[in-house]
């Protein structure tokens, strides 16, 4: 029976393994995207982008990343019909080899891609501030006051969801558990190691769990 069992495992193993390396190839730094515009992040990984021929562009700016600036882009599809899409609801874009991803009302580079991929944003933080009465403790003569700071933050991209977290120890540890060895191995480091090898542990992930996009 218990021959069996580890038979069994292994033939799960095997095929979970297995990539059908004629629609899919594996992604290495020196890949080349498919250039356009990613509605969805499955059209990302099925690389079926809306070209930027089928754009309709209201000047001839030959900027395209300012397109990315509109409240909503035109475009024809393949049945050459003319739709719109609000720039909000598209999952990212290809230019120039980079990688963009709509975060917090912008479009971010992504900075290191594979299964575990990670950018750096800036968010902006709203601050209070209550103006006391120096005179008198119990009594504020103006309404609170607010202002507003730029923070740059860093995050990952699960390319087996498509879901971004926060660049932290407790989604590196999630985002790695389908791995036991890499998982149990960062689990053991204390905190302060934990923090400074999230970077280290997703590029091991990587290395094991290649990112595959079709062809």
């Amino acid at each position: 029976m218990k021959t069996y069992l580890i038979f069994f495992s292994f033939i799960v193993i095997q095929l979970n393994a297995q990539v059908d390396t004629t629609a899919f190839y594996k992604y290495t730094p020196s890949s080349v995207l498919k250039e356009g515009i990613y509605i969805t992040f499955e059209d990302f990984v099925q690389q079926n982008p809306l070209t930027y021929e089928q754009v309709i562009v209201s000047n001839q700016t030959e900027d395209k990343s300012s397109l990315f600036t509109q409240k909503n882009i035109s475009y024809i599809d393949k049945y050459g019909i003319t739709k719109n899409i609000d720039t909000k609801n598209i999952w990212g874009y290809v230019l120039n080899n980079g990688l963009y991803v709509f975060y917090n009302k912008e479009f971010f580079r992504v900075s290191f891609i594979g299964t575990i991929s990670h950018f750096i944003a800036t968010q902006v933080v709203k601050n209070y501030v209550s103006p006391m009465d120096p005179y008198n403790y119990y009594y504020y003569p103006y309404s609170n006051q607010t202002y507003e700071t730029t923070n740059l933050v860093q995050n990952v991209i699960d390319f087996k969801s498509g879901r971004i977290y926060p660049f932290t120890p407790e989604s590196v540890l999630s985002l790695i558990s389908n791995d036991p060895a890499l998982f149990n191995e960062y689990n053991a480091l204390n905190k302060r190691k934990k923090k400074e090898m999230m970077f280290y542990y997703i590029r091991k992930y990587d290395e094991n769990h290649p990112l595959y996009l079709h062809k």
